[in-house]
């Protein structure tokens, strides 16, 4: 073994905590945006919001106002007969008890938002208090609420409950059964066919043909085998699809409209919006506060400053990360313009006719066209909606490889075919569906030369049933 010192000299780029937060700044979207300032602003003292500068202001303005008021009071005699009611009641004002506020009818209205929303356990608590019942089967009841999923459904079986709670299999059937009483129907179900069960009871329809098909032919209808179906009931395939259409209407997820992590309403980042002929870009951005450096902070670190040396340092640090933060905030904003920008030039067709126009586009052309790595656009496209003429659409939308060329030699986008193919279902004739074959052979007579293959595996991106389970029966 030799042992000896080596240098060597070599070049290592590592990423800064602020090249950190500017990547992170490009990838969220305005609602997460919105609470990274948040969160800076309470850790940061020297970043200052805009409507912060605005409430000083107009402190400012109040109490000037105040001040003339009180001089201006002290001008009157004091006198009640010196005052025109009938003038200030004619003005608006009815003696201070409500004030006709006139309306400016230009402001923007939004809707409230729910600050609080019951939780299924909460909605099923409230329930079982109002029912009689033991106080043991109680307590086992609201042990079984506390079990359920965000479904609503029971998926821990009976005799780990029985164990758990030092009771019997029939105590907790019985328990069960109470559950199973409470609204939304479904809910503590243990499975999917279970569920549909207890719901088709809760509208009295025990001995319809839906339960009889529900009950003794699952296994048919799960593969929705509506000919066999009708074989074994000895009914019209009519009759098996208007039973069938019952089940549409069933709730599979009984517990999903309390889910409180259910998906909120999608807010646009951008907005693009065509005037004088001209497609302009707008970023969603008004709730999102504009960010400024207190002023009282920077002077302390200002040439003649008196602070201490450990507070300058500490000034200074808070106002180098949060000079550095506006930058990436701006920088934030010019990016996803230009991103934007380079988009509606690839997809101008899309945007003048909507979505069938779509035209294949790679994130390494928009990376070519704003000279930016491709990682940046990808960031920048990631989880971010923009609101057009057509609809709200995620940016990622925006970019679909090409699966061939036309008659003209253009490229065919992917999104372009399922559009195709989503209107070719739509149109046809129940009784007969279009199969896979016959799509790709329209296709081709249209100039989208598309497999069979292929069709088959966008209709199932597009969770579109195959052409037997499409099929009504009269």
């Amino acid at each position: 073994m030799n042992l000896g010192l080596d240098i060597s000299l070599k070049l290592q780029q590592k990423l800064s905590f602020q090249m950190i937060q500017s990547l992170k700044l490009l990838q969220v979207n305005t609602l997460q945006l919105e609470q990274l300032l948040k969160t800076e602003l309470e850790l940061n003292p020297v970043l200052e919001a805009a409507d912060e500068l605005e409430e000083e202001a107009q402190d400012r303005e109040d109490r000037e106002e105040k001040q003339q008021e009180e001089e201006d009071l002290k001008e009157l005699d004091g006198s009640e007969e010196s005052i025109d009611w009938e003038e200030y009641l004619e003005e608006g004002f009815d003696l201070g008890y409500s004030y006709n506020e006139e309306v400016d009818r230009s402001d923007e209205r939004y809707e409230p938002t729910p600050v609080y929303q019951q939780t299924l356990e909460e909605h099923l608590m409230d329930q079982l208090t109002e029912k009689k019942v033991a106080d043991d089967v109680k307590l086992l009841v609201q042990f079984l609420i506390g079990s359920l999923d965000d479904d609503g459904y029971l998926r821990i079986p009976e005799e780990d409950i029985a164990q758990f709670t030092q009771t019997t299999i029939y105590e907790v059937e019985e328990a069960l059964h109470v559950l199973w009483k409470l609204d939304p129907p479904g809910v503590g179900a243990r499975n999917l066919r279970e569920c549909m069960i207890l719901q088709l009871r809760a509208r009295h329809m025990h001995d319809s043909l839906t339960m009889r098909i529900i009950t003794d032919a699952w296994d048919l209808f799960e593969k929705l085998k509506i000919p066999e179906i009708s074989r074994y009931f000895g009914v019209e395939p009519r009759k098996v699809q208007e039973a069938l259409d019952v089940i549409k209407t069933l709730n599979p997820k009984p517990g999903y409209q309390y889910n409180p992590d259910k998906p909120s309403t999608i807010i646009p980042d951008l907005i693009v919006e065509k005037v004088d002929g001209r497609f302009l870009v707008m970023l969603n951005d008004r709730s999102v506060p504009s960010l400024h450096i207190n002023k009282s902070y920077a002077n302390l670190i200002k040439r003649g400053s008196t602070a201490k040396r450990d507070v300058k340092k500490y000034v200074r640090e808070k106002f180098n990360s949060a000079t550095w933060f506006i930058r990436s905030i701006e920088q934030r904003k010019t990016t996803m313009l230009k991103v934007m920008y380079a988009i509606i030039e690839r997809q101008m067709v899309f945007f003048e006719k909507g979505p069938p126009n779509l035209s294949p586009l790679k994130l390494q052309d928009v990376a070519d066209m704003v000279e930016m790595h491709i990682s940046t656009v990808s960031r920048v496209t990631s989880n971010k909606y923009v609101q057009t003429r057509h609809g709200i659409f995620e940016l990622k939308y925006f970019f679909t490889e090409a699966v061939g060329r036309d008659a003209e030699g253009a490229d065919i986008s992917s999104e372009r075919i399922k559009n195709r193919i989503r209107q070719l279902v739509d149109t046809e004739d129940d009784k007969k569906p279009l199969s896979d074959q016959k799509i790709s052979d329209i296709l081709s007579d249209e100039d989208l030369s598309v497999a069979r293959r292929t069709v088959a595996k966008y209709r199932e991106q597009m969770k579109i049933l195959p052409a037997r389970l499409r099929q009504k029966y009269d």
